[in-house]
Protein backbone atom coordinates (compact mmCIF):
# COMPACT_ATOMS: atom_id res chain seq x y z
CA UNK A 1 0.00 0.00 0.00
CA UNK A 2 1.41 3.41 -0.89
CA UNK A 3 2.07 6.09 1.71
CA UNK A 4 -0.67 8.46 0.47
CA UNK A 5 -3.32 5.76 0.95
CA UNK A 6 -2.04 4.92 4.43
CA UNK A 7 -2.16 8.58 5.43
CA UNK A 8 -5.68 8.93 4.04
CA UNK A 9 -6.88 5.91 6.02
CA UNK A 10 -5.25 7.24 9.18
CA UNK A 11 -6.94 10.59 8.59
CA UNK A 12 -10.27 8.78 8.36
CA UNK A 13 -9.66 7.61 11.92
CA UNK A 14 -8.99 11.20 12.98
CA UNK A 15 -12.20 12.33 11.32
CA UNK A 16 -14.14 9.49 12.95
CA UNK A 17 -12.90 10.52 16.40
CA UNK A 18 -14.25 14.03 15.96
CA UNK A 19 -17.40 13.17 14.04
CA UNK A 20 -18.63 10.34 16.23
CA UNK A 21 -18.03 12.27 19.44
CA UNK A 22 -19.91 15.22 17.92
CA UNK A 23 -22.86 12.98 17.03
CA UNK A 24 -23.02 11.89 20.67
CA UNK A 25 -22.84 15.50 21.82
CA UNK A 26 -25.69 16.41 19.49
CA UNK A 27 -27.81 13.53 20.80
CA UNK A 28 -27.01 14.35 24.42
CA UNK A 29 -27.62 18.09 24.11
CA UNK A 30 -30.84 17.46 22.21
CA UNK A 31 -32.18 15.06 24.82
CA UNK A 32 -31.24 17.35 27.71
CA UNK A 33 -32.55 20.39 25.82
CA UNK A 34 -35.92 18.76 25.33
CA UNK A 35 -36.15 18.06 29.05
CA UNK A 36 -35.17 21.63 29.91
CA UNK A 37 -37.86 22.99 27.61
CA UNK A 38 -40.40 20.71 29.27
CA UNK A 39 -39.33 21.87 32.74
CA UNK A 40 -39.56 25.51 31.66
CA UNK A 41 -43.01 24.96 30.15
CA UNK A 42 -44.19 23.37 33.37
CA UNK A 43 -42.78 26.26 35.43
CA UNK A 44 -44.44 28.86 33.22
CA UNK A 45 -47.75 26.98 33.32
CA UNK A 46 -47.60 27.08 37.13
CA UNK A 47 -46.77 30.80 37.11
CA UNK A 48 -43.20 30.20 38.34
CA UNK A 49 -39.95 31.54 36.98
CA UNK A 50 -37.89 29.25 34.78
CA UNK A 51 -34.50 28.12 36.06
CA UNK A 52 -31.78 29.41 33.75
CA UNK A 53 -29.35 26.98 35.39
CA UNK A 54 -30.89 24.10 33.43
CA UNK A 55 -28.70 25.25 30.54
CA UNK A 56 -25.72 23.88 32.46
CA UNK A 57 -27.21 20.41 32.03
CA UNK A 58 -28.13 21.02 28.39
CA UNK A 59 -24.57 22.03 27.50
CA UNK A 60 -22.76 19.31 29.44
CA UNK A 61 -22.53 16.76 26.58
CA UNK A 62 -20.86 19.25 24.23
CA UNK A 63 -17.51 18.81 25.96
CA UNK A 64 -17.09 15.36 24.44
CA UNK A 65 -16.76 17.01 21.04
CA UNK A 66 -13.68 18.78 22.40
CA UNK A 67 -12.22 15.44 23.51
CA UNK A 68 -12.89 14.07 20.02
CA UNK A 69 -11.14 17.09 18.52
CA UNK A 70 -8.12 16.55 20.76
CA UNK A 71 -7.97 12.90 19.76
CA UNK A 72 -8.35 13.89 16.11
CA UNK A 73 -5.41 16.30 16.38
CA UNK A 74 -3.31 13.64 18.08
CA UNK A 75 -4.05 11.10 15.36
CA UNK A 76 -3.34 13.63 12.59
CA UNK A 77 0.07 14.35 14.10
CA UNK A 78 0.83 10.67 14.70
CA UNK A 79 -0.04 9.58 11.15
CA UNK A 80 2.56 12.00 9.77
CA UNK A 81 5.26 10.30 11.83
CA UNK A 82 4.24 6.69 11.24
CA UNK A 83 1.91 6.18 8.24
CA UNK A 84 2.40 2.41 8.37
CA UNK A 85 0.39 2.38 11.62
CA UNK A 86 -2.69 3.59 9.73
CA UNK A 87 -4.92 0.67 10.82
CA UNK A 88 -4.33 1.43 14.50
CA UNK A 89 -5.16 5.10 13.94
CA UNK A 90 -8.29 4.23 11.99
CA UNK A 91 -9.44 1.79 14.67
CA UNK A 92 -8.60 4.19 17.50
CA UNK A 93 -10.63 6.94 15.86
CA UNK A 94 -13.63 4.75 15.16
CA UNK A 95 -13.77 2.87 18.46
CA UNK A 96 -12.71 5.85 20.56
CA UNK A 97 -15.30 7.98 18.79
CA UNK A 98 -18.03 5.41 19.43
CA UNK A 99 -17.13 5.28 23.13
CA UNK A 100 -17.31 9.08 23.36
CA UNK A 101 -20.59 9.06 21.43
CA UNK A 102 -22.09 6.69 23.99
CA UNK A 103 -20.75 8.72 26.92
CA UNK A 104 -22.17 12.01 25.68
CA UNK A 105 -25.46 10.44 24.63
CA UNK A 106 -25.99 8.92 28.07
CA UNK A 107 -24.76 12.06 29.75
CA UNK A 108 -27.58 13.82 27.92
CA UNK A 109 -30.05 11.25 29.24
CA UNK A 110 -28.78 11.81 32.79
CA UNK A 111 -28.88 15.58 32.19
CA UNK A 112 -32.50 15.26 31.09
CA UNK A 113 -33.35 13.59 34.39
CA UNK A 114 -31.43 16.34 36.18
CA UNK A 115 -33.46 19.00 34.33
CA UNK A 116 -36.66 17.31 35.39
CA UNK A 117 -35.59 16.90 39.01
CA UNK A 118 -34.17 20.40 39.45
CA UNK A 119 -37.11 21.95 37.62
CA UNK A 120 -39.52 20.12 39.91
CA UNK A 121 -37.78 20.57 43.25
CA UNK A 122 -35.28 23.38 42.79
CA UNK A 123 -32.83 21.24 44.76
CA UNK A 124 -29.89 18.94 44.10
CA UNK A 125 -27.89 20.87 41.51
CA UNK A 126 -24.51 19.74 42.84
CA UNK A 127 -25.61 16.10 43.12
CA UNK A 128 -26.81 16.11 39.52
CA UNK A 129 -23.59 17.72 38.30
CA UNK A 130 -21.56 15.02 40.07
CA UNK A 131 -23.48 12.32 38.19
CA UNK A 132 -22.84 14.10 34.89
CA UNK A 133 -19.17 14.32 35.80
CA UNK A 134 -18.95 10.59 36.39
CA UNK A 135 -20.49 9.86 33.00
CA UNK A 136 -18.16 12.38 31.34
CA UNK A 137 -15.16 10.69 32.88
CA UNK A 138 -15.67 7.81 30.47
CA UNK A 139 -14.86 10.12 27.55
CA UNK A 140 -11.83 11.52 29.33
CA UNK A 141 -10.53 8.03 30.01
CA UNK A 142 -11.07 6.99 26.40
CA UNK A 143 -9.26 10.05 25.06
CA UNK A 144 -6.29 9.75 27.43
CA UNK A 145 -5.89 5.99 27.16
CA UNK A 146 -6.21 5.92 23.36
CA UNK A 147 -3.63 8.67 23.05
CA UNK A 148 -1.41 6.85 25.57
CA UNK A 149 -1.45 3.79 23.32
CA UNK A 150 0.54 5.64 20.69
CA UNK A 151 2.85 7.62 22.98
Amino acid sequence: MDQATMITLGKMGATAALSLSAVGSAFGCGIAGSAAIGAWKKAYAQGKGALFTLLVFVGAPISQTIYGMLMMTFILNAIKENPSNWAAYLGAGIFGGIAMLASSWYQGKAAAAACDALGETGKGMVNYLMVLGVVETVSLFVMVFVMQTFA
